[in-house]
């Protein structure tokens, strides 16, 4: 078997193509798993045709070619396609490293020192990270996958939510492809990239899978992807991908200790883009101003499904007053405080917000302004 030389359209290996109009078609692209196959394109009867060896090989499998058979042999494996997705990811994935600043004014990378991964989403420089990775750093500086490195600058960072963007000076870099939310469910493979440990292990790769949705920790303010993927501190800031290459979420935490195992968490991607829309737009991520604070019932605090609302608690002003029990935020319904933070994350546009609330067994609504 020697290796396949020549072009070998999909179409010749199943039939012969019928009677009909063909044309290149040059105006038209094809994109495998996020990546333009750069190969002639024909049309026919309404059919699109590319070569068999780009599409396969686009998608890691192997192609070889049999003359005297006139056979081509397609060879794929999860394997090949993770070590494809790997090499094609990689040049997205940054290792965001700097000193720790505790006032003094040590020389560049003196010790004692921290680092972190990233996620480039705009070819002009602009990374997506973790705020804690960026919180009291000084020296900041971004290697990328080929080893060079940029000082960088914090430009927006949010705590509550944990992520931040950071921006260096390079253009021309690989943008990540940020997936579909509604294609993120439990028991998908998950792939994280980062710089675990040392950064001797820049751009290490772990797998395992999706193992839940809208999972809530005690101290995270918006809901969050759990994993089995294995992430280390300075895996922290990087991205968790799908079979595609496509960001699912960006490694933030995990659960350590004496009978705990595979228990890794990551910020969603809806929650990503949505913190980039609001730093772009406003320089902050919006949120509403309360004359109020918020109780969970104990169902909530536990993880417990629970119809109950939140308790309104330490009133300043307006027209709740403690012990109202608001149940839903902008018409959707809420019983926890993550809840509450996505409906606010998913319609709060800076004019107020309307609550739905019950007060002696009685509902009522009110708008409430910043």
């Amino acid at each position: 078997m020697v290796n396949f030389t020549k072009k070998c359209l999909i179409a010749a290996l199943a039939c012969v193509l019928l009677t009909g109009t063909a044309s290149a078609a040059s105006h038209v692209r094809v994109y495998v798993n996020g990546m333009r196959v750069n190969e002639d394109v024909i049309l026919q009867n309404d059919r699109t045709y590319v070569p068999l060896r780009a599409v396969s090989e686009a998608m890691g499998a192997q192609v070889d070619w049999d003359g005297n058979t006139s056979s081509a042999y397609i060879t794929f494996s999860e394997d090949d396609a993770i070590a494809q997705l790997v090499e094609n990811v990689s040049p997205s994935v940054v290792t965001i490293v700097g000193n720790y600043n505790d006032g003094s004014d040590s020389g560049q990378f003196n010790n004692p020192t921290m680092h972190g991964s990233g996620v480039i989403y705009k070819n002009n420089g602009h990374i997506i990270t973790n705020a804690h990775v960026v919180k009291d750093i000084k020296n900041l500086t971004v290697v990328l996958s080929s080893g060079e490195t940029y000082p960088g600058r914090v430009l927006f960072s949010d705590e509550a939510a944990d992520l931040a963007i950071v921006k260096i000076e390079k253009l021309g870099l690989t943008p990540i492809t940020m997936a579909d939310p509604s294609t993120i469910v439990s028991g998908k493979t998950a792939i994280a990239i980062g710089t675990p440990i040392s950064l001797s292990m820049r751009n290490t790769v772990t797998k395992g899978i999706i193992s839940g949705v809208d999972v809530v920790l005690p101290d995270s303010h918006y809901k969050i992807l759990q994993t089995d993927a294995s992430v280390n501190p300075g895996n922290s800031g990087g991205p968790l991908l799908n079979i595609r290459g496509e960001l699912v979420g960006i490694n933030t935490s995990k659960f350590a200790g004496v009978g705990i195992e595979g228990m890794c968490f990551a910020i969603p991607v809806d929650t990503v883009t949505h913190a980039i829309s609001q730093f772009e737009q406003h320089g902050k991520i919006l949120r509403p101003a309360l004359p109020f604070t918020l109780q969970e019932s104990w169902e909530a605090k536990i993880g417990l499904p629970t119809l109950k609302g939140l308790t309104v608690k330490n009133v300043s002003g307006g027209e709740l007053a403690n012990g109202d029990v608001i149940t839903a935020l902008n018409d959707i319904p809420v019983h926890s405080l993550a809840d509450w933070n996505e409906a606010i994350k998913g319609t709060y546009t800076g004019n107020g917000i309307t609550v739905t609330f019950t007060r002696g067994g009685e509902a009522y609504v009110s708008h409430l302004t910043n």
